[in-house]
């Protein structure tokens, strides 16, 4: 089964849509792509990609799957394919200088749009995170979201569309995709969770168990920038050595650039990830000492293997939380990682 036939089954409606618009020549140039779940928001832009770029379609609309275009947005090397990401220690979006527009800007992306299509005849443009773009860099982005280029689809993913202006919003056809989806779904997330039961409920006044569970969460946070470069890495190892072999150095130039940031924002995404989910864990301890019932939490498996439940009292539950809200903040600042977090585990365990 191809990731567009699993994409089918997961999101009927949404796919129906698409290639039913597809078919009849009514397709959007600019559509807004939400779901909690990063991995459902990039394979679905892909497959929106697809659709609207496809050589020869099928008569439902759907992409082939196999002609050029097709092949080479699946590999990654399509030429026209231009993407944006957030990027820095900010994980932010910039405009850009208006004259000279730095490289990951949405002023040089909207550069690259502009550019006459080099294979297939149809352009893609895709900006990730969208909703880490500031006010001045959405309203640099409007009049091309209104009248992009000719042949141009634009597509925005985001997992919060309230953070993006009215404006932004309603010049974009709007895609959701209801999926709870791989939130806190990063490299080592099960040793994390089993982490933080040691701390919260089985390690309780006993310091060695502490600084055992400290030990994996500094393991864990420590290795995600590695995770980061794995991740990305063979997502475009393939495409720059076949652009090497064919001589293209300007796209080998252009892919190595795209590959340096997107590992730096894999990273800042797994590490937001990681920081959430121990506020995310805490918070739902938090829930269980003020009564809620295990199948009213938000994430009941995350404590699936507890069972029973352990009691925790209002007080403890309360100090849980109130030390993971602690963390939180410390982490959003330029601090000693291993330092913030073996504070963490003995405050939770002592």
């Amino acid at each position: 089964m191809s990731f567009g036939d699993e994409l089918e089954k997961k999101f009927p409606q949404a796919v129906e849509t698409l290639t039913a618009a597809r078919s009849s020549g009514r397709l959007a140039h600019s559509f807004l792509i939400v779901s909690e779940s990063e991995r459902s928001r990039r394979e679905f832009a892909l497959l929106l990609a697809q659709t609207a770029a496809c050589q020869t379609p099928l008569s439902s609309g759907k992409p082939d799957g196999t002609c050029p275009v097709c092949r080479a947005l699946q590999k990654g090397n399509f030429p026209d394919l231009h993407t944006l990401t957030p990027v820095g220690k900010m994980y932010m979006i910039r405009v850009g200088d208006l004259s000279a527009p730095e490289p990951n800007t949405v002023r040089s992306f909207m550069n690259d749009l502009y550019l006459t299509a080099t294979a297939g005849g149809h352009k893609v443009g895709i900006i990730h995170e969208a909703d880490r773009m500031n006010r001045e860099a959405q309203n640099a982005l409007l009049k091309t979201l209104e009248e992009p280029p000719r042949d141009t689809t634009l597509i925005l993913c985001t997992a919060n569309p309230g953070a993006l202006l009215p404006t932004t919003r309603s010049r974009c056809q709007q895609i959701v995709l209801p999926d709870r989806g791989e939130i806190f779904d990063f490299p080592g997330q099960s040793e994390v969770i089993a982490a933080l039961q040691e701390l919260v409920f089985t390690g309780v006044n006993d310091a060695v168990r502490a600084e055992n569970a400290a030990a994996k969460l500094i393991e864990t946070a420590s290795a995600l920038e590695s995770e980061a470069e794995n991740e990305i890495g063979d997502r475009f190892d393939e495409a720059i050595v076949s652009a090497e072999n064919a001589g293209d150095s300007a796209m080998r130039k252009r892919l190595e650039s795209r590959r340096s940031d997107e590992v730096a924002g894999a990273f800042m995404r797994n590490r937001a990830k990681f920081i959430g989910l121990i506020e995310a864990y805490c918070s739902q301890v938090f829930m269980l000492s003020c009564g809620i019932t295990p199948e009213q939490l938000p994430y009941p498996e995350f404590l699936s293997g507890l069972s029973p439940l352990p009691m925790t009292s209002a007080e403890r539950g309360a100090a849980v939380l109130k030390e993971a809200e602690t963390l939180c903040r410390t982490l959003n600042y330029n601090v000693n990682l291993e330092l913030a977090l073996r504070t963490f585990a003995l405050q939770l365990a002592l």
